[in-house]
């Protein structure tokens, strides 16, 4: 990429995706409107985490592990909190740059950073060690993937690495040509069996060998098009996800699609435009577009089942599926709650005071949310 690309890249993305600032010149938010029969919902616990505030990443997802929530900030403060009353277990600074969230398990804890550090510290309370730390000349914006004996790690440059967890020495390499101009994060592997499945910025999606990273198949979710490098963006940027053997991954400016995961035969696609993750239901996938419409797609035939657009503009997060409820996070710390069936909105619940970035968390029963300003909170339906 030439440097007046790599200066474009970020200016641009951010204008278009306009998940990087509070203050642009986009369609004004849609008024709030009154829930007629709403839903009865608690806010269960609230807990400031003193992070630096969040105003360039949308990725800072926080880590669930059985009953702890990690959360990292762009200063690389991770903190620990028990998910079920929200305390606050330990606090631990790795001085990493992070523009993305942790990666782990119950064993060990995966950070990366704006600068190309890869760290692994011990998942020991109360005082994480460090296990290793390695540097790449990249960028990292996708969490890293911890899977048994390797960490999976896709950065800015267009390469996929697999390192082996006990000391992050490389494993393998794959890399793929990144255009010209894309936006500014890429999505995060996804593990399943001997295959690990990358998103590339010219539209792709990749299925490797876990243990040597050679090919299995490519298929081609969205061909760019138009006659500006703007017009021709097709990033797969969202999470995927992988349910009963299929893939449903989105990209932006492009298409929606039904992966087999086996062969990468596209079982459907439709025009679709979303950088945000799907979330997988019994019958439907549900994900918010570009102007934050809120739909629910047939997972056999990729026809819709309903849209709602009653928020318009209120740049929600990626929705996730508790019951048989969608919820999603907004710019004004609101968390909406919808049937899943219809996409009738029927509760709403202040969880904080600033805008939401990230895909809600579900455990069990709650929602657990996570705003620019690093506060933590957990709502659910009154019992």
């Amino acid at each position: 990429m030439n440097p007046v690309a790599r200066i474009l890249v970020p200016i641009l993305a951010g204008l278009l995706v306009a998940c990087s600032t509070d203050t642009d010149n986009s369609e004004p938010p849609a008024e709030l409107t009154q829930i007629v029969d709403s839903q009865p919902l608690v806010l269960n616990w609230r807990l400031e985490t003193q992070a630096a505030p969040n105003t360039a990443s949308y990725r800072l997802r926080p880590l669930l592990v059985g009953d702890l929530v990690y959360s990292i900030d762009t200063d690389g403060t991770v903190v620990c909190v028990d998910v079920a009353n929200g305390t606050l277990l330990w606090r631990f600074k790795t001085g990493l740059n992070a523009i993305t969230g942790i990666g782990g398990n119950q064993e060990m804890l995966v950070v990366a950073s704006r600068d190309g550090d890869i760290a692994a510290y011990s998942n020991s309370y109360p005082n994480p060690e460090l296990l290793w730390q390695i540097r790449i000349d990249s960028e990292i914006r996708a969490t890293p993937i911890v899977d048994g004996e390797q960490v999976f790690l896709r950065s800015v440059d267009g390469k996929l690495r697999s390192l082996a967890a006990v000391d992050g020495s490389q494993q393998w390499l794959a890399s793929r040509r990144v255009p010209v101009l894309s936006l500014t994060g890429n999505s995060e592997p996804l593990v399943d069996g001997q295959l690990v499945y990358a998103g590339f910025d010219d539209g792709k999606l990749v299925a490797f060998n876990r243990d040597d990273g050679e090919i299995r198949w490519e298929s081609t979710i969205s061909v760019p098009g138009g006659r500006t490098e703007v017009e021709r963006l097709v990033d797969l940027d969202g999470r995927f996800v992988l349910r009963d053997g299929i893939i449903y991954v989105s990209s932006f400016q492009g298409r929606l699609a039904a992966v087999q995961a086996v062969s990468g035969d596209l079982l459907w696609t439709r025009e679709f435009s979303s950088f945000q993750s799907v979330a997988v239901g019994e019958d439907a996938i549900y994900l918010s577009d570009d102007k934050s419409h809120l739909w629910a797609i047939d997972r056999r035939t990729g026809s819709a089942f309903w849209k709602q657009d009653v928020l318009n503009a209120r740049r929600i997060t990626a929705p996730s599926i508790v019951g048989d409820h969608i919820v999603v996070a907004d710019l004004d710390g609101l968390l909406h709650w919808f049937n899943d069936k219809d996409g009738k909105l029927v509760g709403r619940i202040r969880i904080g005071a600033a805008r939401s970035y990230v895909q809600p968390i579900i455990w069990r029963q709650s929602v657990l949310t996570l705003d620019r300003y690093g506060e933590l909170a957990s709502s659910s339906l009154r019992q």
